[in-house]
């Protein structure tokens, strides 16, 4: 009563090899070992495998598990050979079988292809061709095996530049895969497409294809001052640009000029500038120019040119005085004004203005010049302008001028003025000292026993009216000494007058017990006031003691 034990067999495996044969081992096992032998018949079925070529069929035979036996082998003759193929099967099935449950039983043996399969690499696409420098194209390869869709990776190379594509399985027997190649040298290029297999199965290959590389354009821009000095070394900025689609960092130089005056940048650089020193005045148009070293980029200029106004600094001053601080009518005021110039540039255009005030005839000038410079003209009548051509560090004019005063005027003032040229390209260090003004009073101002007042105090005290509404006609809002009185210790007193918000004004600077002036505060007066003022006796002398006004 005792049950029949369960037979089984194997699923075996064997490499295929190359040639000659190898013993594919299907074993038929029992679950338990039996009293009694067992008995079956075998035989090779239908697989993938083909009778003949890959193994050798077994007919029908008769096999026996001994009793107390567990299993018996049976070998299949396998067939080596070179040719590529995919795995294959081969069935070998028991029939009759005594002794063991089931009754009859079929195992699958696997053939293990080891011959590699050729494949067929194709490069599909490489659009757009031709491309440009740094510009980033697609290209899509293909490879194609025997039987089956083809693992593994892909490199392609323009001999300088790669990329690398995993292909993906498509349709078999067919792979696909694409990579972004970017050229980063011109010419006329071949690429070359090269498959590695992902493993033995497959057999590597390559294809290649041509591919036109242009060269990239490039645009450049620049930046500079508006203004800068003569001979002064001045930077200018520029930015270099690879047009779109191309990229890349261009090698070459960079020549910014204006004129004769330049200077070159190479590339690549971390400071993309360089300075210019101009030696002329005026305005100056710079531009800037790019040229490659090599045939990978295009050249290129600026299509905007930075314009820049080049001027001279100059410390140009005039001065004018005529040694006096009044007149009588008729009188010959005699002026000297001098000219110069003292750097650090010279400066060209320069116009030396003196208007004559009508308060003056019969005048004439004459000019004298050193330290380089030449007189525009030796000497003339009336008004002086003079242009100067080119005004030279360390020169001077000197020039003269005389005129008689007509009638008996208030105030006479007389203006010179170096004028610059309108086109800036002079600048004066001190403007302040391009124009200088000698002003003058009629002595009729004074004419009240003022010129006795100055004298030497020679009496215990004295008195003095101002003549306010002659005087408004000769003062400004200027403060101006209008009076002195003196004693045998020098000038002991002072009064300055000005105009302001329409009244005029007066103040008095007494001189201090360590013989120093102190002015006192402005005030205005509602007629014209009097200076009073007291001294003591000292040895024979008067020495002043006060004074007010009454």
């Amino acid at each position: 009563d005792d049950a029949a034990p369960t037979i089984s067999i194997n699923a075996p495996s064997a490499t295929e090899g190359n040639a000659g044969t190898t013993p594919m081992n299907f074993v038929v096992t029992l679950s338990a070992a039996s009293g009694l032998p067992v008995s079956f018949n075998f035989a090779t079925g239908v697989g993938t495998a083909t009778a003949g070529t890959d193994y050798v069929a077994i007919a029908s035979t008769a096999g026996t598990i001994a009793a107390g036996a567990t299993s018996s082998t049976i070998p299949v003759t396998i067939n080596g050979d070179t040719a590529p193929e995919l795995n294959e099967t081969v069935i070998l099935d028991l029939t009759g079988i005594s002794g063991a449950t089931p009754a009859t039983l079929s195992g699958t043996g696997t053939i293990s292809d080891d011959d590699a399969q050729t494949t067929t690499t194709t490069i599909v696409s490489d659009l757009p061709d031709p491309s440009v420098v740094g510009q980033a194209y697609p290209v899509t390869v293909q490879v194609a095996a025997l039987t089956s869709s083809p693992p593994g990776t892909v490199s392609v190379s323009d001999g300088t530049d790669s990329c690398t594509l995993t292909v993906t399985a498509g349709t078999s027997p067919n792979s696909t895969g694409s990579c972004n190649l970017t050229s980063t040298t011109a010419g006329a290029k071949t690429l070359t497409a090269t498959y590695t297999p992902a493993n033995i199965q497959f057999i590597s290959s390559s294809a290649t294809t041509a591919h036109q590389v242009n060269a990239a354009a490039t645009t450049i821009s620049l930046t500079g001052p508006a203004t800068t000095p003569l001979n002064q070394a001045t930077s200018y900025s520029f930015t270099l640009a690879v047009t779109a689609p191309g990229a890349g960092s261009p090698a070459g130089t960079v020549t910014i000029q204006a004129g004769t005056s330049s200077c070159t940048v190479n590339l690549p650089t971390a400071t993309p500038s360089c300075s210019l020193s101009f030696t002329a005045v005026g305005p100056q148009t710079v531009s800037a120019t790019f040229t490659p070293s090599n045939g990978n980029f295009l050249t290129s200029s600026t299509t905007s040119s930075v314009s820049t106004l080049v001027f001279a600094r100059a410390d140009l001053s005039v001065t004018k005085t005529n040694g006096a601080s009044s007149y009588r009518s008729g009188d010959l005021l005699v002026y000297t004004i001098i000219a110069r110039n003292l750097g650090p540039d010279a400066a060209p255009q320069v116009q030396l203005v003196d208007n004559v005030p009508a308060q003056l005839e019969n005048v004439s000038w004459t000019c004298s010049a050193s330290g380089g410079l030449f007189c525009p003209a030796a000497g003339g009548v009336g008004n002086i302008s003079q242009s100067i051509a080119s005004f030279p560090v360390g020169g001077q004019l000197t020039y003269t001028l005389s005129g008689n005063v007509i009638g008996l005027p208030a105030q006479i003032s007389n203006t010179a003025t170096l004028q610059l040229p309108a086109n800036n390209t002079v600048q004066a260090t001190t403007p302040a000292n391009l124009s200088a003004t000698d002003t003058d009073l009629s002595d009729s101002i004074f004419a009240s026993g003022f010129e006795d007042a100055v004298g030497r105090i020679s009496g215990p005290s004295g008195q003095f009216r101002f003549p306010s509404a002659a005087l408004r006609t000769a003062l400004d809002e200027t403060a101006v000494q209008v009076y002195s009185l003196s004693d045998q210790q020098g000038e002991a007193l002072r009064v300055y007058a000005r105009v302001l918000d329409g009244e005029i004004q007066y103040a008095i600077a007494i001189r201090n017990t360590q013989g120093k002036l102190i002015l006192g505060r402005f005030q205005s007066y509602a007629t014209e006031p009097v200076l009073q003022w007291q001294a003591r006796e000292q040895g024979g002398n008067w020495v002043f003691l006060s004074a007010a006004f009454l």
